[in-house]
């Protein structure tokens, strides 16, 4: 339904409901700062099922790199609300609800200052993500499923909880 495959959802969550181990998906990326000028600063290669692509970023001139990619934060912001997006268009379909359209915006304000040194403040108070849905489903059916998207979304999720995180780096060479 709607590009969504809807068997195989049910079947993945019926596997995690007997073994939710089955589900645990292991991520690795890397990527390469590049010290060639007028390059993006950073590249990587993305595996998927159906394959791999290259992602670059780059930061703005302001920030030292030449804007030739995009920034990495519209990569997390791009990412969180394809994930949200795509989170109400499976609910959707899950409970039978067929989505004519939907299209999906991110809003924020980023503040560099920290990034510079020169401030505490966070880089980012608040996201807005914003859905436009057209389906024939009531507004009570859609606010459902805004609320399951809302609940499942694993992008909300990393946003709104805190993940540990441990860095390290290794001199080589």
């Amino acid at each position: 339904m709607h590009n969504v495959n809807v068997e195989a959802v049910e079947a993945t969550a019926a596997k995690a409901a007997s073994d939710p181990a089955a589900v645990i998906n292991p991520i690795k990326f890397e990527g390469v700062f590049q010290t060639r000028d007028g390059a993006p600063q950073f590249r990587g290669t993305i595996p998927f099922p159906g394959g791999e692509t290259i992602f670059e970023a780059d930061f703005p001139p302001p920030m030292g790199g030449t804007g030739s990619a995009p920034n990495p934060l519209a990569y997390c912001f791009w990412g969180g609300l394809a994930c949200y997006a795509m989170t109400y268009a499976q609910e959707a379909a899950r409970q039978g609800v067929e989505l004519r359209a939907l299209r999906a915006r991110v809003t924020t304000d980023v503040d560099l200052s920290r990034a510079l040194g020169v401030t505490e403040n966070p880089p980012v108070d608040r996201i807005d993500w914003s859905l436009e849905v057209d389906a024939d489903a009531g507004s009570d059916k859609l606010d459902e499923l805004k609320r399951f998207a809302d609940e499942r979304c694993p992008g909300a999720y990393c946003i709104r909880n805190p993940i540990e995180l441990h860095t390290s780096v290794t001199v080589v060479g």
